[in-house]
Parts: structure tokens; C-alpha cells; sequence
């Protein structure tokens, strides 16, 4: 007695869809990276514009000389290291490498100005350019749901 068993199957399809998602995972990856660049430069200008550095922690208070100038200035005393707004508008994220991104000061009066402001007042640091472990997996959580959708757009099953 002999059996004869046919198979057909979709493997074409299937190989052809599996080539097309090798193509398109690194563009989707390098989306979702240059997003989570937008999202920390966001949570940097937010978090400043508090007054708190990237650890939530208030920033020291002016000395009483610049609250004087900012006054007679009719600016703001808030401690958000806002004066003119040059400084965090030229923060930016741009790729840098292959599924990399980097943040920084297009402006190198700026890059002087920030890093005053981060590491050079001695006692009254106000480290406002970085993030935390918090932030990292906020980010980490948008990323992941970013491929995810994307993904599911793909449909690889025929």
C-alpha cells in the first residue's frame, strides 16, 4: 500500500515577505531612535524650564547681583536658566551612527554657556544636560512601543 501526500506551501511568499522586513527593520529602528533623541531634548527643555536639574532636584538660586540685573531688566527670577533663550533653542539631536543618536549645542557660544552652567559655578552646578534612570526607561518604553506598532503594520503572515 503506498501513500502519495501532496504539500503545498507558501514559501516564496513567506521569503519574499522576510526579505522585504530585513530591508525595512534598521529604517524603522533609526526612526524610533531619532524620536527618542526629540523626547529627551524635550524632557531636558521641560525639566529646565522647571528649574529642576535631570535628577528632579531644584537648581541653586541665583546670586542676589543677577536677580538685581534680571530685574532691572524686567526679565523673569526663576532659576530655568532662561535669559535670552539662545542657549536651550540651540540644543539639538541629530544621528550620529548606526542606530545612534547624539544631543548637543550647534552653537559653540552656546556649548560655553551650557557648560558654565553645568560644571563651572563651583558650588551652584545646575546639571540640567543629562537624564536619569527614570528617564531612560520612559524613553525606552516609548522606543519599544514605537517598533512594536510599526511591526504590526508589516503583517509578515500571508
Amino acid at each position: 500500500m503506498a501513500v502519495d501526500l501532496k504539500i503545498k506551501t507558501n514559501q516564496k511568499q513567506l521569503s519574499k515577505k522576510f526579505k522585504k522586513f530585513q530591508s525595512v527593520l534598521p529604517r524603522i529602528i533609526d526612526k524610533g531612535i531619532k524620536q527618542a533623541g526629540f523626547q529627551l531634548l524635550d524632557i531636558i527643555r521641560t525639566k529646565t524650564k522647571k528649574g529642576i536639574d535631570f535628577n528632579d532636584v531644584e537648581f541653586e538660586g541665583y546670586s542676589q547681583g543677577y536677580i538685581n540685573k534680571l530685574k532691572k531688566e524686567g526679565k523673569s527670577t526663576n532659576e530655568d536658566l532662561f535669559y535670552s533663550g539662545r542657549m536651550l533653542g540651540s540644543l539639538t539631536s541629530k544621528k550620529t551612527g548606526k542606530h545612534k543618536v547624539s544631543l548637543g549645542f550647534s552653537n559653540a557660544q552656546m556649548r560655553q554657556r551650557a557648560l558654565f552652567n553645568q560644571v563651572m559655578m563651583g558650588d551652584k552646578n545646575r546639571e540640567f544636560f543629562g537624564f536619569n534612570n527614570k528617564t531612560e526607561k520612559i524613553i525606552s518604553k516609548q522606543f519599544n512601543r514605537f517598533v512594536e506598532k510599526e511591526l504590526r503594520k508589516f503583517r509578515i503572515w500571508v
